[in-house]
């Protein structure tokens, strides 16, 4: 028997239970904690908190990253407990849990509808999304990050004389400083700003409310501003001669 107690209009926990007593199991749900902590932080970078406590956007990739990536995990772990119960479960969903980050955000719907409904293509908030999975890469996996950068130097006429440089004075400046001009190339982790964060963050949001909430309550999937049918014109058909 399968037995789901509400949280806020959401599962909490997953039950299948066998009544007539004996080994159960339960699936449970921390989607609304994930999304409660996103929204305080969310709320902070919101009031201008982030402008002179800047590690609030890091903070925020990596809460929104986990946020978004747990819903999937969820869902996609819901999916499988219920149609293959425990133990097979975990054989299926593994094949699952090992598609990259930007790829479960696209066919987890279809994947847990079961080919029903598919993400539109194109829609914004999918790209926001994407995104956000780009700019997390960067910030964890930074060893790319770490490189020598080739600049020129300006040819001062320097000479090496009695094991010393020597710099014709015409080449400095009056106070016998040298100018050179380097340009280091931008880090992910300075470029995150307040509007980038409140646009990343409502897109999560959307995707919460367009996919993860219905889903996970009695609602369902249906189409919205981010998801479509999948009605193909296709009928199955077989042939038993020649081909």
């Amino acid at each position: 028997m399968e037995n789901k107690t509400d949280f806020e209009g959401m599962a909490k926990a997953i039950f299948i239970c066998n009544m007539m007593g004996g080994e159960s199991y339960a699936l449970v749900n921390d989607v609304n904690e994930y999304y409660n902590m996103l929204e305080s932080l969310l709320d902070d970078i919101k009031q201008g908190k982030g402008e002179y406590s800047n590690y609030l956007y890091f903070a925020f990739v990596s809460l929104a990253s986990a946020t978004l990536e747990y819903s999937l995990n969820f869902m996609l772990s819901a999916h499988c407990f219920l149609k293959y119960h425990f133990p097979k479960y975990e054989n299926h969903l593994q094949t699952f849990l090992n598609i990259s980050f930007a790829q479960k955000i696209e066919i987890t719907s279809e994947i847990v509808s079961e080919g029903e409904f598919a993400i539109k293509q194109g829609n914004p908030t999918l790209q926001c999304l994407k995104e956000l999975v780009n700019k997390r890469n960067n910030l964890m996996h930074n060893s790319n990050a770490v490189k020598v950068q080739k600049f020129d130097f300006p040819n001062t006429g320097a000479r090496i004389t009695d094991g010393g440089i020597f710099i014709p004075i015409d080449n400095l400046n009056t106070d016998g400083s040298l100018d050179i001009t380097f340009s280091s190339k931008d880090n992910v982790i300075t470029s995150l700003t307040s509007n980038w964060c409140v646009r990343i963050g409502m897109a999560i949001l959307k995707y919460r409310d367009c996919i993860v909430t219905p889903y996970l309550t009695q609602s369902g999937l249906k189409e919205n501003e981010m998801l479509e049918s999948c009605k193909h014109p296709f009928t199955n058909m077989s042939y038993d001669g020649e081909i």
